[in-house]
């Protein structure tokens, strides 16, 4: 899976998406519409959501964070932070979140993880609490799989 590509133009159904992300669709939107994870892609009544596939990457975060324990909304919270990054960095193979003592982490394309603070400015730094690093490449290919393989078995229609 090495070879794989990390992008496509395809997109995926809810249905797709979430077969991919091992969570079930009506609890995605149970979730969309509590407002625990407003990093979904946008529709409109009688539309339906499209997602790439790093919507599909943010997905599968987010149901992993509360495989593990996390609240929905906590978990919404993490993974459209990664998603966000993902947008403002579209190029990166990964992420580094990174907890300060402010208690809101921080995602960051490069990280020293033998750092013990962030300089916030030329004076000023916050100590480092924690570090996690997501491959974003390793999730994009594996997604960029499970899309290319479905579009291969796609009937005209479906």
């Amino acid at each position: 899976m090495n070879n794989l590509p990390t992008k496509t133009d395809l997109r995926a159904s809810t249905k797709l998406a979430c077969e991919i992300a091992h969570t079930h669709p009506d609890r995605l939107n149970e979730s969309i519409h509590a407002g625990f994870y407003p990093c979904a892609p946008k529709t409109t009544p009688g539309k339906a959501r499209s997602f790439g596939v790093d919507d599909i990457v943010a997905l599968r975060l987010y149901q992993r964070f509360m495989d593990k324990g996390m609240s929905a909304g906590a978990a919404g919270a993490k993974a459209c932070k990664i998603r966000e990054f993902m947008q403002i960095s579209p190029d990166a193979a990964h992420v580094y979140m990174v907890d300060t003592d402010m208690g809101n982490p921080d995602c960051l394309a490069e990280f020293d993880t033998t750092q013990g603070f962030i300089m916030i400015n030329s004076k000023q730094s916050l100590e480092v609490i924690g570090c996690e690093m997501f491959d974003l490449n390793w999730h994009r290919k594996r997604v960029v799989y499970y899309i290319t393989e479905a579009d291969k078995r796609r009937v005209v229609g479906d």
